[in-house]
């Protein structure tokens, strides 16, 4: 249909805005932003002059501003009040970039840790290397792991303390047994943990960090449900003993295959690193 001698029809004007023409005309049906005039036929006319207003709409839309408050600002704008509206709609977005950035670094930290987990592991207990990392901890009593409701209210509890702080690790878990329980021969998690990705900056929050040095690490992966790692245990340190080596140091689990990937705990993998020395 060919425009009108004063005007651009409503689906014109949408396809000049770069929006389909049911938006255009939901925008008009709650009052938003409706056309210059209503023909005699009942077509819509828009004038080229409101292109300019619509882009504002556009704007203000894309920056996720509600269209209630989008409606207010057009119905009374001004010079003050645009800037300051610009100007936090600007740091809102900042602020949602850091959040997405954050959100982004656990998924990929994640997949790594499941990709990783997938690998087929065909080595058995080994001694590795590994750098340092820090970990925020909270301790967890015998009670706590061994009652399955408890348990999950710590962990969801310490989980969300960790969000409310910033303190975002992956969406996988991480235990620590420290070097006096491994030599009683009990293993049960003296610390649920998230991983500190980002270094010490995080120590102001309060929590209690524990730092895994670097050094060397004797290695296991735990296939199956944690209610049996003991046995996962049990032969790594028999290995470390036929090496030579001794206990240095604290256990760290770390979640490769878990909840998330798999339904059944009999499928998730847990990497075993106990500090090692001659």
């Amino acid at each position: 249909m060919e425009s009108t001698r004063d005007g651009l029809l409503a689906g014109e004007f949408a396809d000049l805005c770069g929006v389909s023409k049911d938006t255009l005309l939901y925008y008009d049906k709650i009052g938003l932003f409706s056309p210059q005039l209503v023909a005699d036929n009942g077509y819509r006319v828009y004038s080229l002059d409101q292109v300019h207003t619509f882009d504002l709409l556009l704007i203000l839309r894309d920056s996720r501003l509600p269209l209630k408050q989008i409606k207010r600002y057009l119905e009374n704008r001004n010079s003050e009040e645009m800037l300051s509206l610009l100007k936090g709609r600007a740091d809102s977005i900042q602020r949602e970039i850091q959040e997405l950035g954050k959100l982004r670094r656990r998924l990929e930290s994640t997949a790594a840790r499941m990709e990783w987990g997938m690998e087929p592991d065909q080595q058995g207990p080994r001694i590795q290397q590994r750098g340092e990392k820090l970990y925020v901890v909270v301790p967890v009593s015998p009670e706590t792991l061994h009652d399955r409701k408890r348990r999950m209210t710590a962990v969801r509890e310490f989980l969300h303390t960790c969000r409310l702080k910033g303190l975002q690790g992956d969406y996988l878990r991480n235990a620590v047994i420290s070097k006096e329980q491994l030599l009683k021969g009990c293993f049960d998690k003296e610390y649920i943990c998230v991983c500190l990705e980002g270094g010490l900056e995080n120590e102001q929050t309060g929590e209690t960090v524990i730092q895994r040095p670097a050094g060397n690490y004797a290695v296991l992966r735990h296939h199956g449900s944690y209610a049996d790692i003991a046995d996962s245990y049990r032969k790594l340190l028999s290995y470390i003993e036929a090496q030579g080596l001794t206990v240095a140091g604290n256990a760290y689990e770390t979640e490769l295959m878990g909840y998330i990937g798999e339904p059944n705990a009999s499928n998730y993998v847990t990497e075993i690193a106990v500090e090692v020395g001659s």
